[in-house]
């Protein structure tokens, strides 16, 4: 259940985590970090850095600016960023968590990805 109130960065990492039934070793593996460095960024011990903050946003679909530091004036609450109805959570959990490693790659790597991908499905659809 995502809050209305203002959240700390640890916070809402944990809400969208949650909200995406992702593990923290899950996000930890998309994000190429132990478990315990991205546990710390929720407990708000350590921070992530620019480049991780990026790829957290891909990650869990939302816009980069709603993981950084809250203005007094902002108008958008965090439940409006998150789509908690989205197709997403009509998959299952080592779906979400391909989906989370996916959306943590770079445009190159997920072009080679989707060649490999392409390739092995080619490959069972010729052994049919």
């Amino acid at each position: 259940m995502i809050r209305k109130e203002k959240m700390s960065l640890g916070e809402k990492l944990r809400e969208l985590r949650e909200t995406y039934d992702l593990s923290q070793n899950q996000v930890a593996s998309a994000l190429n970090i132990d478990r315990s460095t991205y546990s710390n960024y929720e407990l708000d011990k350590t921070h992530p850095s620019l480049e991780a903050l990026v790829r957290l946003a891909r990650i869990f679909n939302v816009p980069k600016e709603s993981l950084l530091p809250e203005d007094d004036n902002d108008t958008v609450t965090f439940r409006d960023i998150v789509r908690p109805y989205s197709m997403v959570q009509s998959l299952n959990k080592e779906e979400r968590g391909l989906l989370a490693l996916y959306r943590s790659l770079s445009g190159e790597q997920k072009e080679e990805l989707m060649k490999t991908l392409s390739s092995i499905a080619g490959a069972e659809k010729e052994e049919e």
